[in-house]
């Protein structure tokens, strides 16, 4: 599954949680975005990651 494919699924998982999260986007290869409901946004360095290591990268950049 491509990093693309992966960011879209996991997407749904984090708007479906109720964490405010409102979309989580692939920026480049190397980085992903989180949207937040009030607007604001954090970049996740995801360079090299395997999938459980994005979760793990993303999930830190939420709270």
């Amino acid at each position: 599954m491509s990093k693309s494919d992966f960011i879209s699924i996991f997407e749904l998982t984090l708007v479906s949680a109720n964490l405010d999260i409102i979309g989580l986007s692939l920026i480049d290869d190397n980085t992903a975005q989180i949207t937040f409901k009030g607007g604001g946004t954090r970049r996740v360095n995801i360079e090299a990651d395997s999938h459980s290591a994005i979760i793990l990268d993303v999930m830190k950049h939420v709270y």
